[in-house]
């Protein structure tokens, strides 16, 4: 309660209401309306109807959490939740003779321990897990099977094996006789003992890639200024992407905040076994920007390219934004993903006349099986005609555009989509694409410039992989 009283959500009527409608509907339930002269009273009687719901404190937090987003209070909060299920999951056990051992853990093994400790269910700590009491307490409230040892107990298996190696002898026994103790209560003895006595073998690598997915949202009021958002998923098991920080930035700064921002998701993924894709959700105005080319270690003499390391698709931020654009993308996407052999591409024609749009449009939609549009034009930040042959191909659904980034009648851009396009049916266009730019890698930067591959511009929007809900702006 004193966490929520400092919120401004909180604190301003409107906002107050419209976290109370959200709440409403995580819970399920509807939630009594503030009707007196003081807010902790009304605070007091929300967190114990929520509190008396299973998941209910989460669903307190999450709510606030959609008006809010990373605020103070919403990070004060999540912790609050999770030491709140860890004491549930243990019957009101004291766990606070814990927190000083685990809170001397090294922050830099944290996040490989607790994938190991949930058996790779948990791939990446929220922001709010900085220690190793944030950690247990976390996975505390994470489900397990039947047959296996619940995650935060096998996490403080881990813990007094590390602390031990490091000479905290009195410290690891401290964790071993509370597991002891609650294994006896919830009588998986001998699955502690399994686990402090075995060595599991590390998973093969998953042959599900790892995402880190980048939107830049213009700001509608100020020109050149753009809200850069990120998710990070690398959940083989399921699409569970993890929000990143909001950033406001001018559109110069774009390139220097992607770099550190990669920087730091290979930081956190140090020992991910995966490989890494990186997409790019471009509205209209930066959607010919070749970010594949942006750079890593710029301030070294010799930078790297993105393309040198990842495949990186673009994606359009306006298509995700339109609701009423995805049933169309749906039906196309299931095509290309479910019978590629059988689909084809449209080219775009040159020389447009008047009514061409009309018609692409039209042909677009009436033809299922074309769901790869190979532009005439470049999309510029203008209304020209690359622009509006991709509007069309967004209102038909396609879900794959290819355009050269300075002039698409360019003869060798014809011959290398004509080989994509034609590259064991349209299932390998991400493969194709990415063998032409490492064919232009390898001239180097004094050659890369004359080779298509450096120009080859790859648009590739899936429908199944969307950013999380990121509530009310």
């Amino acid at each position: 309660m004193d966490a929520l009283q400092e919120s401004a959500t909180v604190k301003q009527t409107s906002s107050r209401e419209l976290w109370r409608d959200m709440l409403a509907d995580e819970l399920g339930a509807p939630v009594e309306p503030f009707g007196g002269d003081r807010v902790r009273p009304w605070l007091l009687q929300l967190v114990k109807a929520c509190t008396a719901v299973e998941y209910g404190a989460a669903c307190l937090v999450r709510s606030l959490e959609y008006v809010e987003q990373q605020s103070a209070s919403v990070a004060a909060l999540w912790p609050l939740v999770d030491e709140w299920e860890a004491v549930d999951f243990f019957s009101g056990a004291d766990l606070a003779h814990l927190r000083p051992v685990l809170e001397s853990l090294r922050p830099a093994e944290l996040a490989s321990m607790a994938r190991r400790a949930s058996r790779s269910r948990v791939q990446e700590l929220p922001y709010w897990c900085q220690t190793g009491w944030q950690v247990f307490l976390r996975l505390a409230g994470e489900n397990s099977p039947a047959d296996e040892l619940p995650p935060s107990m096998a996490f403080l298996a881990l813990s007094a094996d590390r602390l031990m190696e490091e000479g905290g002898a009195e410290a690891a026994e401290e964790l071993r006789r509370f597991n002891r103790g609650r294994a006896q209560e919830l009588r998986v003895e001998e699955r502690l003992a399994e686990w402090q006595h075995s060595e599991f073998p590390q998973p093969p690598p998953s042959l599900v890639p790892a995402y880190l997915m980048i939107q830049f949202e213009p700001d509608r009021n100020e020109a050149d200024r753009y809200y850069l958002s990120h998710w990070r998923q690398s959940d083989s098991e399921g699409w569970h992407p993890v929000r990143g920080e909001t950033v406001h930035l001018c559109r110069a700064e774009l390139p220097g905040a992607v770099e550190r921002l990669i920087e730091e998701s290979e930081a956190r993924w140090a020992d991910l076994r995966q490989p890494v894709i990186l997409e790019f959700v471009l509205p209209w105005e930066l959607l010919n920007e070749p970010v594949e080319w942006w750079a890593k270690e710029s301030d070294h003499p010799e930078p790297t390219p993105l393309a040198m390391d990842y495949p990186v698709f673009v994606r359009s931020f306006e298509r995700l934004q339109r609701a009423a654009w995805h049933r169309a993308w749906h039906h196309k996407w299931r095509q290309l993903k479910e019978r590629p052999a059988d689909s084809h591409p449209h080219w775009g024609r040159p020389a447009p006349d008047g009514a061409y749009f009309f018609h692409l449009e039209r042909e677009l939609k009436e033809d299922r099986q074309a769901v790869c549009l190979v532009l005439s034009e470049p999309p510029g930040d203008d209304s020209g005609t690359g622009r509006r042959e991709v509007l069309a191909g967004l209102r038909a659904g396609v879900p794959a555009m290819i355009w050269h980034r300075t002039d698409c009648s360019d003869s060798d851009f014809q011959d290398a989509i004509g080989e994509i396009l034609q590259d064991r049916g349209l299932g390998s266009l991400a493969e194709s694409v990415g063998k032409w730019r490492n064919d232009a890698l390898a001239l180097g930067p004094e050659g890369w410039d004359g080779h298509v591959g450096r120009h080859l511009a790859i648009l590739l929007d899936d429908p199944e992989r969307k950013p999380g809900p990121t509530g009310p702006v």
